[in-house]
């Protein structure tokens, strides 16, 4: 015999789904999104069958939405500031140092299914929390998914001026750097590890034919941003004077 649950499932929502809820401020409608969401590549590194079997996808889906919605942000609240401030302000937003502190106030680790045996990416939380916003705007659309972004990640982030001062893009700041000093710069890869579903990439920072510095991510756009912080802490007196 059936029990009450069974019965009226929406009058006694799962666990998951309330924390959904708790989440991203609406009731889900498609838990199986958030639930690839919140599945790293690491929880099923073998299986090769056709089919998304991680996050990553609504990672990169949700990074796209992340970008338009904290630009739209910032251009209407801040009117009588250049296209250089918006733009620095941007990359302290979506920079991995603040989406893994979002994550982490969120609760992310406590939902994320992953096998993080050994050294893994610092930016595993921050990049679950792209690919919940991704399920959030194909599952609810857009303008609930604006809401979501508005109150977790922008709000928190421009009414608190310690915040505002302290999060670092540091690619976006090593690049201006060398701009404004006409280097020569670029970055290459070095290196690549691991398996498709969990590669680790090594990128190296030049200035000329010098390696300056270098550092590793999940992708190569995160391995540049760990070469770049590597520079910035090595040199910060170039960028503080």
């Amino acid at each position: 015999m059936s029990s009450i649950k069974e019965l009226f499932p929406y009058f006694f929502p799962s666990s998951f789904k309330r924390d959904i809820k708790a989440i991203i401020g609406f009731w889900p409608k498609d838990l199986s999104l958030y639930k690839l969401a919140l599945r790293h590549a690491s929880a099923y590194p073998f299986r090769k069958k056709r089919g998304e079997r991680n996050n990553e996808r609504l990672e990169y889906l949700g990074d796209a939405v992340i970008d338009l919605v904290v630009a739209e942000a910032l251009f209407y609240r801040f009117p009588k500031e250049d296209e250089g401030y918006l733009t620095k302000m941007r990359s302290k937003l979506v920079s991995r140092n603040n989406l893994n502190r979002v994550a982490d106030e969120l609760g992310l680790p406590n939902l994320l299914v992953a096998n993080l045996k050994g050294n893994h990416s610092e930016s595993v939380y921050g990049d679950a929390l792209e690919a919940l916003v991704g399920a959030c705007y194909i599952d609810l659309g857009l303008q609930k998914t604006q809401y979501f972004v508005m109150n977790a990640i922008v709000e928190p982030f421009v009414s608190n001026t310690e915040l505002m001062d302290t999060t670092h893009n540091y690619k976006s700041e090593v690049i201006e750097y060398f701009q404004g000093f006409k280097k020569s710069f670029r970055f290459e890869e070095l290196e690549r590890n691991g398996e498709q579903h969990n590669t680790t990439f090594t990128m190296g920072l030049y200035v000329g034919d010098d390696l300056v510095a270098t550092g590793e991510g999940s992708s190569k756009k995160k391995g540049e941003e760990a070469a770049s912080k590597a520079y910035y802490q090595k040199n910060k007196d170039l960028f503080n004077g």
